[in-house]
């Protein structure tokens, strides 16, 4: 017996440009029939980079209101500097969201996407 596995590719956050100290985040998404969730972020700096680089955070929620930090994340302050994670969200949590945030100086440009495990099914 042979096991596929159907994955889905899911956008958590289009690129946006996150302001020195604004907040960027993305849709809320809904896991309660997904039986995993892969996210990988990309913080790009500009030419000149922030004083503070960009938090990104992946949060959770068993309800799609009250959200938890399941974890967290700091870009580099580099010029031109790019900064990419890679978040692992597993059967157990209902909701997920990403948040970016805590840049000051510069603006950077921010994006997430996720890699969903739809489904397991036997061939």
């Amino acid at each position: 017996m042979n096991i596929t596995a159907v994955k889905t590719a899911r956008a958590l956050q289009a690129s946006a440009s996150n302001s020195a100290g604004g907040t960027t985040t993305g849709s809320a998404f809904d896991l309660r029939t997904a039986l995993g969730l892969g996210i990988t972020a990309k913080v790009t700096n500009g030419a000149t980079g922030p004083t503070v680089g960009c938090t990104f955070k992946v949060e959770v929620s068993n309800d799609n209101s009250a959200w938890k930090t399941f974890c967290s994340y700091l870009a580099d302050t580099g010029n031109a500097a790019v900064t990419e994670f890679i978040a692992t969200i597993g059967p157990e949590w209902m909701y997920v969201r990403t948040v970016f945030s805590g840049n000051t100086g510069q603006a950077v440009t921010v994006e997430a996407t996720g890699h969903e495990l739809t489904n397991l099914a036997t061939a």
